[in-house]
Formats: structure tokens, sequence, C-alpha cells
């Protein structure tokens, strides 16, 4: 991850060389597997085409938190799973949708346990009958879990989520983790030949990536939330970590580097790339109508 303000990234010799008024730091571009570049850094040409070439993704946030212009390389989409995208049946992609959502807040619950926080009550989503009333259903038991996690992070002025502009550290923390997890989210899609814009829970907007978020929902608080707040519970995460600017709380370049490792770490260890093929994957499946349930993501390690 690049972040230093002004930061030149080239490509010599073989080598990615980032240069800043603190000096040059070099890495053979054959061990680079994704870059993230956070503000503003310079970045040339070369690097992009060599990078994505070699179906690196290459990441860049206008700020911590921000939602990243990503450049995936040679994943165009696949005319047939273009085609089975835009055509599935809305029942079937209702389905694939009620499922994730289901993950997303068992995982939840699995994160307050882990936490000893409090519990989450898993609601009836099989009765929503559409997807208004399934996001509305998904809100709901996402107000109770911030609650809850709210309690495990006293002092830090954390009354749920709030973002565009964070409140509070722990909403910005937030951002920039699942900022993170999106990119990897929309490298999954791509390399599955998907449209990152047609979703289903995530409403389709401009150029919102949709299929993306929904896919990472049963991720975000395994891998995000718990990141964040054993990050913050433990002091590795500290107040002088952020800086406000015009009312908005971000992440500084000593707190990004501290969250973009504990996640790079987390994603690592338990295979998180692999799985959000896998997932997007079953959501295809699903959208073709395949018996059975939708595959979901659970974390590999009990609460």
């Amino acid at each position: 991850m690049v972040q230093t303000p002004g930061a030149a990234i080239s490509a010599r010799g073989g080598q990615l060389i980032v240069e800043t008024k603190a000096g040059q730091h070099a890495v053979p571009l054959g061990h680079v597997t994704e870059l993230i570049v956070v503000g503003n850094a310079r970045i040339s040409t070369a690097v992009i085409v060599d990078l994505a070439g070699r179906g690196v993704p290459v990441h860049v946030q206008a700020q911590a938190g921000s939602v990243p212009f990503s450049v995936l390389g040679n994943v165009e989409g696949q005319v047939e799973a273009l085609r089975a995208q835009v055509l599935a049946p809305a029942g079937a992609r209702l389905r694939a949708a009620r499922a994730l959502v289901r993950a997303k807040v068992v995982n939840s619950a699995w994160v307050l346990r882990r936490l000893r926080c409090g519990v989450l009550d898993v609601p009836d989503i099989e009765a929503a009958g559409d997807e208004d009333a399934l996001r509305g259903v998904e809100g709901a038991a996402a107000r109770q879990y911030f609650a809850a996690l709210a309690a495990a992070l006293p002092g830090w002025e954390f009354g749920g989520r709030a973002y565009r502009p964070a409140p509070d550290p722990v909403n910005a923390a937030l951002s920039f983790a699942y900022m993170l997890l999106l990119g990897q989210a929309r490298v999954a899609v791509a390399r599955a030949g998907l449209h990152p814009g047609l979703g289903t829970l995530h409403v389709p907007h401009g150029r919102r990536p949709a299929l993306a978020l929904d896919v990472m929902e049963p991720f975000r608080g395994p891998v995000c939330d718990l990141t964040v707040a054993s990050l913050l519970r433990s002091g590795q995460l500290r107040v002088d970590g952020f800086e406000v600017r015009g009312g908005e709380v971000r992440l500084g370049a000593a707190g990004c580097a501290v969250v973009a490792d504990a996640v790079a770490q987390r994603v690592a260890l338990w295979g998180v790339m692999g799985a959000l093929q896998r997932q997007v994957g079953a959501v295809q499946r699903a959208w073709a109508g395949e018996e059975g349930s939708c595959w979901v993501w659970a974390p590999p390690v009990r609460a």
C-alpha cells in the first residue's frame, strides 16, 4: 500500500519503485500481488500496464475509506456469464440475496460472540417477499448489531454505522476496511466474467459496484468489523492514528497502515480471496436455478 502524499510510483529494471521525500523503496514486480494507492500519489503507466497484464489488481482510493477506482487487467466480461447475469429470474436472484443476508446476520452474531459483547436476533429472512423487504430486514439486523458492537468500544464515541462523512474514528476505520475488502470482491466478480454493477441486494446505481457489495456481505463482520474492533481494544490503533478534516474523521497515514496490515493478515490467514471467488460462483449457480441452497461463507474458526 502506498499512501505518502506526493509519492511517485514507477517501474524500472523489473522493480516497482516508490519514491518519497524520505527516500526510495523497491520491490520486485513479480512479488506484487495487489497495489493499493491511497491519496495523492503519481503512478506511471508502465506500472499499470505491467501489473494489469499479469492480472494484478491496482486499487486507488482518493482518500482513506472512499470507493476505490480499480484496474483489474484482462478480466473482461464473458458473454455467457454476462447473459446469465442479466437474464437471471427474479426468484433466483432473491434466493441468492436471501442466502447472502442470512450469512451476514449469522456471521455478525459470530462477531458479537467472539467479542463477548452481546447477542443478535436472527430474523425470519425467508419471510422477505421481495428485495425491498429483504433490505428492510437486513437494515434492522444491522442496527441491532452495531448497537451491540458499540458497547464493545467504550470511549470511541461510536453510536452506530454512519459515513460520508464519518463522524467518529470507528466509522472511519470501518469504511477503510470495507473498501479494502471491496477491492478483493471486485476482483472476484471480474474474474467470473460478471458486471460488478448488476447486483440484487444493493440497488444498482451509476458506477456503484452493487454485485461486489452483495457478495462481500458475509465477510464484512468477521474480516473487517472484528479486525477493527480488535485493533481498537488492543491499543494497536490509537486516537493519534486519525485526523479530522472539515468535520470528517479520517484515518491518518499511520492508522491506514495498521488497518491495512491487519486486514491483509486476516485475508491471507482465512483464504478470503479464494472464498470470495467461491461465493461468486455459488451466486451464479443460484441464478441458474441450481437445486439446493446457495453456499455461503462462514468464518473458519469457532467463536
